[in-house]
């Protein structure tokens, strides 16, 4: 019943709610990468994105002072669409789709990086707490930060997809753990778990040997940032990852059931 009246009140929602279309011009202008989906694709993110902001609140993290930040319409659809890429392949509908954002309702946008605390233990087994500068954060159930001037300056300039980026960090979050791995069982699992390990594992001995990568050498720090990374290279630039690892690529193909190369959708 309860999934019934959510399917219900998203198609309410559709119906009701609508992008204007310079809004949703200007986000795709800014998303070269997105230049050769076909109408298909683009008509279902456009939905997608739709539910995402009647469904989400994107709000500043600084209401206050000489940095204070609006959150504007078009910074809303910018956002939106980038997340929804991850999901534009899922489920049946738009409204199963959808499911895999639930649990949490809050994106955050910063006037810049902020400071993120931790602590770690020394040799001699003191603790010490540090504060560094990050661009993006997503939270287990939680809200998803991000550092709008990394979002703004775009992928082409940057070479990062910051909202792809700690979007993927959410989908790896689906099953509860942190393991670089979206939801899969079964020898569905196995087989993703190999290729993308495989994958990893040449990587980081690249990064280890101080080879030029094209990829963001930060995707050797852990399996689950080699998966955020290689998730915003799937989307931005997917030639480079099917070159690079093309068995993991066709695992990625195979879960976010999008052919990013051909700009369409798989049927499932």
């Amino acid at each position: 019943m309860f999934d019934w009246l959510k399917t219900k009140r998203r198609e309410r929602a559709l119906a009701s709610h609508s992008i204007p279309d310079d809004e949703w011009t200007s986000a795709l202008h800014e998303l070269p990468f997105l230049d050769q989906y076909d109408g298909v694709a683009l008509a279902r993110l456009r939905e997608l994105t739709t539910l995402f902001l009647v469904e989400k609140n994107l709000v500043t993290g600084a209401e206050e002072g000489a940095h204070a930040l609006e959150v504007t319409p078009h910074m809303r659809v910018l956002i939106a669409v980038q997340a929804c890429l991850l999901i534009l392949g899922r489920g049946d509908t738009v409204m199963a789709a959808m499911r895999d954002f639930e649990g949490w309702d809050n994106v955050v946008v910063h006037p810049g990086d902020f400071p993120r605390s931790y602590d770690y233990e020394d040799e001699a087994g003191v603790v010490h707490q540090l504060d560094e500068p990050i661009a993006g954060e997503s939270w287990y159930n939680g809200p998803v930060l991000l550092s709008w001037p990394a979002v703004e300056a775009g992928y082409d300039e940057t070479g990062m997809a910051l909202v792809i980026h700690e979007f993927a960090h959410k989908i790896d979050m689906l099953d509860g753990e942190v393991d670089g791995l979206p939801p899969l069982a079964g020898a569905a699992r196995k087989v993703f778990a190999e290729a993308q390990q495989a994958a990893y594992d040449d990587f980081c001995r690249r990064v280890d040997a101080d080879e030029d990568t094209a990829i963001d050498p930060y995707a050797a720090e852990h399996i689950d940032e080699f998966f955020a990374v290689s998730c915003e290279v799937f989307f931005a630039e997917p030639e480079l990852l099917r070159e690079e690892y093309p068995a993991y690529y066709e695992q990625l193909q195979s879960w976010f059931r999008v052919d990013p190369i051909a700009g369409r959708l798989i049927a499932g």
